[in-house]
């Protein structure tokens, strides 16, 4: 028998009924321990949230296998909630994931949606020359592609405002063909933005908020994480993927990138501004990744941006807005600010884009020419 109230809305004893403050466990007139009501839970399968760096995480368990002789969980897990109840309300679309059997490309994904797509020869030939303008993520698994790295194809697209919207047109269509087939979970054509302008800009840092981050490192954890970033131009998945071996101690350069061939082990040199951070991480480490959380391990993008890149910015009071679904600033920024202020730097094309690891095909030829010398000296005066 359960506590209950009385007309008045207030506790009353279950064997005096009198009144009696709510949750107590016994009675305070006569003694009598209360019944409480026992804490609901979810089902078996049906998930769990808990609470982790100040967010909260939904989570749940899709399955067991088995590794090396024991049985592990497999599971499914989306970080970055502000409050429990979106992370309980995140569960039912976790628990619909699809596992993917195969992971495709941009380019399978085009080559298998393109036979199916009704439309006049006028219309396909539309797409097909849009289609040339994805080139950076020809040969990328599809569930490595982000909404900034269609967006930075469309924005460096040399061609007007119709090819554009072809684009992102042809983009939305690919998803459609993809999300229901288990190939993608999201279409990501919707949240593309149409400009006319070639190079249209895209959030970047203020100079104002780059201070405020370098003033914060030191101070609020993985700030320096951001700093360095905004210094080397790495896209994020690059940058968390380098290792310690990737750092030349003598030469104070990275080595990394593998998305594109413009991009591939290209050889950052390290700025002055972040030489400090840059030597911290290495400092001590024999193996591993360079930019790890606090176990020494390595962030998977999402990890990063959820756990790390969202809360930090909190932390250094700068506001990040949804903006039409997704948040203003992500760790992409960081790649945009550093183009942001390269471009202020007077140097020639080539080396900058070598820089960045971002060209067209006809631009690669010209990477011959291009030392490392010349690098620095653009690095040195951003």
């Amino acid at each position: 028998m359960q506590s209950e109230k009385n007309v008045e809305g207030n506790m009353e004893c279950i064997k005096c009924k009198k009144e009696i403050p709510d949750g107590v466990p016994y009675c305070c007139w006569c003694g009598k321990k209360q019944q409480t009501k026992k804490a609901t839970k979810r089902g078996n399968g049906t998930g769990s949230v808990y609470r982790r760096n100040d967010k909260w995480v939904a989570e749940i368990t899709k399955g067991y296998r088995e590794e090396n002789g024991s049985v592990k969980r497999v599971v499914a897990r989306k970080c970055g909630f502000r409050t429990k109840k979106e992370a309980i309300d995140y569960l039912p679309m976790l628990a619909g994931q699809k596992k993917r059997e195969k992971a495709i490309t941009w380019r399978e994904l085009y080559e298998m949606w393109l036979p199916t797509h009704r439309a006049g020869k006028s219309t396909i030939d539309c797409y097909k020359s849009a289609e040339k303008y994805f080139y950076q993520v020809e040969f990328w698994k599809l569930e490595d592609i982000e909404i900034d790295d269609l967006q930075e194809c469309m924005d460096e697209c040399p061609k007007g405002r119709r090819t554009k919207e072809n684009m992102k047109a042809l983009a939305g269509l690919m998803y459609k063909y993809a999300v229901p087939r288990g190939y993608a979970e999201l279409n990501l054509g919707q949240y593309l933005i149409v400009s006319g302008e070639f190079g249209a800009a895209r959030e970047s840092f203020t100079q104002e908020q780059i201070e405020r981050i370098r003033d914060a490192v030191g101070v609020i954890p993985f700030a320096n994480y951001i700093y360095a970033m905004c210094y080397l131009g790495f896209r994020p998945s690059e940058l968390l993927a380098l290792s310690v071996d990737s750092y030349d101690a003598n030469k104070k350069t990275l080595t990394g990138g593998a998305k594109t061939e413009a991009g591939k082990n290209r050889v950052v040199p390290i700025s002055p501004k972040i030489q400090p951070i840059i030597d911290h991480l290495y400092d001590g480490k024999a193996s591993g990744a360079l930019f790890c959380d606090e176990k020494g391990n390595q962030f998977s993008y999402d990890r990063f941006r959820d756990a790390v890149f969202y809360p930090t910015l909190e932390a250094v009071g700068i506001e990040n807005p949804m903006v039409n679904g997704i948040h203003k600033y992500s760790p992409h920024t960081c790649r945009h600010t550093f183009a942001t202020l390269m471009k202020k730097v007077v140097a020639p094309d080539k080396d900058k884009m070598k820089l960045i690891g971002h060209a067209s095909p006809e631009m690669l030829r010209y990477y011959q020419d291009v030392n490392l010398e010349d690098l620095k000296k653009i690095i040195n005066a951003i």
